[in-house]
C-alpha cells in the first residue's frame, strides 16, 4: 500500500546534512543520528559504516544551529573485541546527569558465529569517554530510554528482533523498566505490527520520547515489505540490495505515568520516502529512519533521521502542531 505524509514536517533545504563525504576519518554511509545537547550545541551520534575494519563506529557531530556539522576527526566509539566490528543505529538520552547511549551490537560475518541481536547500553559524562555497562540477551534492537524516570524506573522502548526474521512474522514494540539501567522486567507489549498498516513487516521506537501534557510524544518506524506491489519492486542497488521494503515513521502519544498505554495513535505515517535522498539508490533506496530529536525553547522540533541508509537529514515542525495532528485536532 502507498501512503501520503500530511505535509506537516519541513525538511531542511540543505538536506542532506552529512554525507559520506563529510566524515573525516572515512566511511561509504552515514545515517540514523541520534541528537542531545551539550552545552550550547547539537551534537549527533552517527553510524558510520565502510568495507575495512572496523566496519561500523560512531561518529560525532557539532553544530551550533542543528544544520551545519563538523564531525570529529576520529570515532567516538568503535566495537569492543566481543562486539565483532557492528554497532549500529544509536539513540542517545540525558537522564540525570548522564548521557545514556543505545545501539544495536549485531555479529554477523565471514567466520563468526551467529549468536544474535543484541540491545547495548553506555554512558558519559561528556560523549566521548564511554563507560559501557550493559548488553542484552538476544533477540533484541532499536531500543530507546526514555528522558525521565517513571514511577522511580528508568523505561525503554525497544523492539524484540530475531535473526532469520520472515515478513511474514512481524515485529512489535514493548516497554521495560529498570532500576539500574542493568536489569530491565515489567515488559509490556505497547504496540503491534498488526496495527500498523505501513508496517506490517516490523515496526519499532525511532527517538527517544519527548514530554508534553498531554503525554510522551513518540516517534515510531515501520517497514512494510510487498515485493512487486503498486508500483514498487524488489530494488538492486550498486552497493547493496532492498527486497521491496520501505520505511517510514509515525507519531504517537503515551500516558505520562504508564506509557505503555497508548493516549492517541494516526494511521497514516508522518514522514515517507519521497526526497532524492531519501530515495536514492546508492545502497538501499525507500528508507527514512528518525533516531534524534531536539525541542527548541520556542517549541520547535528537529527531528534527526536517517535517509536511504546512506545519509543524514532533518525536518522540522512545531511541538504543539504535531500533538493536534496525533490527537485529531488537524
Amino acid at each position: 500500500m502507498l501512503h501520503a505524509e500530511p505535509g506537516l514536517l519541513k525538511r531542511c533545504a540543505t538536506n542532506p546534512i552529512l554525507s559520506p563525504r563529510d566524515i573525516p576519518y572515512g566511511c561509504d554511509k552515514v545515517y540514523n543520528p541520534a541528537a542531545c545537547r551539550l552545552g550550547d550545541e547539537i551534537v549527533l551520534i552517527v553510524r558510520t559504516d565502510r568495507a575495512d575494519e572496523p566496519r561500523q563506529c560512531l561518529g560525532l557531530a557539532r553544530s551550533r544551529d542543528g544544520i551545519h556539522f563538523t564531525v570529529e576527526k576520529e570515532p567516538i566509539l568503535v566495537p569492543a573485541p566481543d562486539e565483532f566490528g557492528n554497532l549500529n543505529d544509536p539513540r542517545v538520552t540525558f537522564v540525570e546527569g548522564w548521557y545514556y547511549l543505545v545501539y544495536c551490537n549485531d555479529p554477523s560475518g565471514p567466520g563468526l558465529r551467529e549468536e544474535g541481536i543484541h540491545i547495548c547500553i553506555a554512558r558519559s559524562r561528556d560523549l566521548r569517554r564511554w563507560e559501557r555497562i550493559y548488553k542484552s540477551q538476544p533477540d533484541n534492537r532499536n531500543a530507546v530510554i526514555f528522558p525521565r524516570k517513571i514511577g522511580g524506573l528508568y523505561a525503554r522502548l525497544d523492539r524484540p528482533f530475531r535473526r532469520g526474521y520472515r515478513a511474514e512474522h512481524g515485529h512489535d514494540l514493548w516497554i521495560s523498566y529498570s532500576p539500574d539501567m542493568e536489569f530491565w522486567g515489567r515488559h509490556r507489549l505497547v504496540l503491534s505490527h498488526y496495527d500498523v498498516e505501513w508496517g506490517h513487516h516490523k515496526i519499532g521506537p525511532s527517538a527517544p520520547p519527548v514530554w508534553t501534557p498531554e503525554g510522551w510524544l513518540t516517534l515510531f518506524h515501520g517497514a512494510e515489505c510487498d515485493p512487486g506491489g503498486e508500483g514498487w519492486l524488489p530494488w538492486v542497488a550498486p552497493h547493496g540490495s532492498y527486497p521491496g521494503k520501505v520505511y517510514r515513521a509515525g507519531a504517537m502519544l503515551l500516558d505520562l505515568e504508564d506509557p505503555s498505554k497508548i493516549i492517541a495513535r494516526r494511521r497514516e505515517p508522518l514522514l515517507c520516502p519521497v526526497a532524492p535522498y531519501e530515495i536514492d539508490p546508492y545502497y538501499r533506496p525507500n528508507v527514512v529512519f528518525p533516531c534524534g530529536i531536539i525541542e527548541e525553547d520556542d517549541g520547535e522540533l528537529k527531528i534527526y533521521y536517517g535517509a536511504s541508509d546512506t545519509h543524514v537529514a532533518m525536518a522540522t515542525v512545531a511541538k504543539g502542531d504535531l500533538v493536534d495532528w496525533v490527537l485529531g485536532r488537524r
